[in-house]
Parts: structure tokens; sequence; C-alpha cells
């Protein structure tokens, strides 16, 4: 793997971790009493841009190098359903991240001094951004598995 292989590579897990952290940010900071609208602005716009900057980066790498060098090593190694089951929900299930962190933002930036006297608002909006963060959580952790069946 090139040296810029691995920065992208690099990149790409540090920036998923940041978005990670994020929508953690933002879930707590909607179950406050007193909700804090600037700093959930600021985290949902951070998970937003960091899981579309995870899903190019990726998306670079997986076309790139993946495809040709790893994914034949892991499919002919021990355990060729990590890529058949893992890597394929993956690919699959992480086109949703970039959506529902942008509705999380949205909803934000258009409706956050609304959030406070709002409950059902509010609650919904902590849904969405849960489901955000699970999917997040089962994506960073699909990536440990994909590496590991890698080596």
């Amino acid at each position: 793997m090139t040296t810029s292989l691995s920065i992208y590579l690099s990149i790409h897990v540090l920036i998923g971790v940041i978005g990670i952290a994020a929508s953690y940010m933002t879930l707590m900071w909607l179950f406050k009493r007193e909700l804090p609208v600037r700093s959930l602005k600021v985290s949902s716009f951070i998970a937003f841009v960091a899981y579309v900057t995870a899903w190019i980066t990726g998306g670079f790498y997986y076309v790139v190098y993946y495809g040709s060098n790893v994914k034949p090593g892991i499919k002919e190694g021990p355990t060729p359903w990590v890529h058949l089951v893992i890597m394929e929900v993956k690919e699959h299930i992480f086109l949703f991240l970039p959506i529902l962190a942008f509705v999380v933002l949205l909803v934000i930036w258009l409706k956050g001094g609304k959030l406070q006297e709002n409950k059902r608002l509010r609650n919904a909006l902590a849904l969405v951004a849960l489901i955000t963060l699970i999917i997040a959580v089962s994506m960073a952790l699909g990536g440990l598995v994909i590496s590991g069946a890698a080596r």
C-alpha cells in the first residue's frame, strides 16, 4: 500500500471516529433540560461533514486498493464471510449515515429554537440521532473485523 493510500485510510478512520463523537454529543445534548442550540448546531454539522468525508475517503480507498488487493485475500482466507457479510452490509448501510446526519442537522438548524418546548419533535430527533449513532458505531466495529480478516 502506498503512503497516500495509508493516509487516506487513516483519515477515513479518524474522521469516522470524529463523526461518532459528534453524533454522541448531539444525542446527549438533546437530553439536557436546557438545550444548548449553538452546541447542537456545531456537533450536528461536524457529524454530517465527518460522515460525508469518511464516505469519500473510504470509497476512494475501496475503489483504488481494497477491491483488487484486500478483498481477494479475505475471500480466499479462513474467513471469507467477513467480506461477504460485513463489507457488503457496510457498503449499503453506510449510505444512510450522511442522509440521517443531514436530517438531524437540518432539523436543528431550522427548528433549533422550537426544540426546547416541542418535546415530540425533540424526542423524534433524538431517535434519529440514536439510529445514526448506532449505525456509525456498527460501521466502525465492522471495519475492525474487516481489518482483522485482512491480516
